[in-house]
């Protein structure tokens, strides 16, 4: 089967939906005090000063998996302009927006040699599963390179070149492959991004013989495949085909998620647990079997169950996703139908969460206010003030050396000792406070 067939067959779903869908959502739901890696994006400070409602909904969304997903509609043969424009598998790709941009470390290719294979991989500082995909993709480079494959960073979607710079360079030999940056909507993204449909990262362009091969993740390119790829025009198409067949199969499940997702809002337990039954048939493994199978129990306020069924779960990140998001609105006082042995249970895993992910750096120090919050008012007060001065600790990893952003968490703390527990509204206002007056002096 020729390759711009076999793209055109459906609707072309970049396997990116399932990262974003995976990884992305860690991110916002068990860290809201980071970045979020989506198109729009904002420094780790600026997201984390001010946990609001907006924060809150991307939080409910993050949770269900709601996250933007990253797709490319189909096209056909048509010659309008508007399907000239769009770029697929097949479509043949200028390298004149990856020589525009600026190479931190190496160069561009100045042409597309025949039979190699070119990957394009999409990233930004800001972006957690970027990051997190770096030492993949460097062992891919290195250990492919002298067979052929090609790899380039393409830093996107964001516009501090110094600190994009800064992180190469940190990176040292751990990012040994070129780098560029392309600086927001810049000739990279209106000619490849956009027309790609790409609307998030990461997202990894893999091109051969100059043309478009398929569109993916990294992390799904594991060494048999990228050897298949590698392996001539007929490699190189059953590769696609692979990639491809993948992403069809990523669409059955999503479909089946988000019909879980519509049955769980209307309460309907019933579909819920049928569309399960039919997600265990082809991704038994999928993480989110567990959470949404806890969602039915507690819609059926089957609380004894439910808390074993939480107690029992293993470790995922749509473990951490649920523990996060529903303890962070029971410290916002958000009403529920918890039971007291239920909620417990909740916040004790959120304990594990906090404490579990703190070594690493990766939590904010808004989820130890929450945690404090709810330790405290559950009797556990010893519990919440050692969690209140962990928070100092970090809150002063996130403050990129600002003062004014650590001290409404000193505030908190303060008060914690003094025997009164603020409202986590109150945080709110004392963040608000203080970015005031870092930014007007007053």
């Amino acid at each position: 089967m020729k390759l711009a067939k076999l793209f055109t067959v459906g609707l072309f779903a970049i396997s990116i939906a399932g990262c974003t869908n995976q990884m992305q959502v860690t991110d916002l739901v068990t860290d809201l005090d980071l970045a979020s890696n989506v198109e729009q994006e904002e420094s780790p400070a600026q997201k984390i000063e001010v946990v609001s409602e907006q924060a809150e909904t991307t939080a409910d969304k993050a949770s269900t998996n709601e996250a933007p997903a990253l797709k490319t509609k189909s096209t056909n043969t048509k010659s309008d302009s508007g399907q000239r424009n769009k770029l697929v598998p097949g479509s043949e790709v200028s390298l004149s927006p990856v020589m525009q941009a600026e190479w931190i470390k190496g160069e561009a290719p100045e042409s597309f040699e025949p039979g190699k294979v070119y990957i394009f991989e999409c990233w930004s500082t800001k972006c957690g599963p970027c990051i997190g995909m770096i030492p993949h993709v460097n062992e891919l480079h290195k250990k492919y390179y002298d067979r052929g494959l090609r790899i380039y960073g393409m830093s996107v979607y964001e516009n501090d070149k110094v600190e994009c710079e800064e992180f190469v360079k940190e990176k040292g030999d751990g990012m040994s492959y070129p780098v560029a940056f392309t600086g927001k909507g810049g000739p990279f993204e209106a000619q490849w991004m956009r027309p790609a449909g790409a609307k998030g990262i990461p997202h990894a362009f893999i091109v051969r013989n100059g043309k478009l091969l398929a569109s993916t993740v990294a992390s799904r390119l594991t060494n048999e495949l990228v050897e298949t790829m590698l392996d001539g025009d007929e490699g190189a198409e059953k590769a696609a085909a692979t990639i491809l067949a993948a992403q069809l199969h990523e669409r059955k499940i999503n479909q089946l998620l988000d019909n879980i997702r519509s049955a769980r809002r209307q309460k309907d337990t019933e579909t819920m647990t049928a569309n399960i039954e039919k997600l265990k048939v082809i991704d038994p493994e999928n993480a989110e079997i567990h959470t949404e199978e806890l969602w039915v129990l507690m819609i059926d306020e089957q609380w004894p169950a439910a808390v074993t069924a939480l107690n029992e779960m293993p470790a995922s990140w749509a473990k951490d996703g649920f523990v996060s998001m529903n303890s962070m609105k029971l410290a916002r006082r958000k009403p529920h139908n918890y039971s007291a042995d239920f909620e417990k249970a909740l916040i004790h895993s959120y304990s594990d969460y906090v404490f579990g992910k703190a070594h690493a750096g990766h939590v904010g120090p808004n989820h130890f206010a929450c945690l404090s919050i709810l330790q405290w008012g559950i009797g556990e007060k010893e519990n919440a003030v050692t969690t209140a001065d962990k928070m100092i600790d970090a809150a002063k990893a996130f403050s990129n050396g600002r003062e004014s952003y650590v001290k409404p968490y000193e505030r908190f703390t303060k008060s914690v000792h003094e025997s009164t527990m603020p409202e986590f509204s109150e945080l709110s206002k004392w963040m608000r406070e203080a970015r005031k007056e870092a930014t007007t002096g007053n």
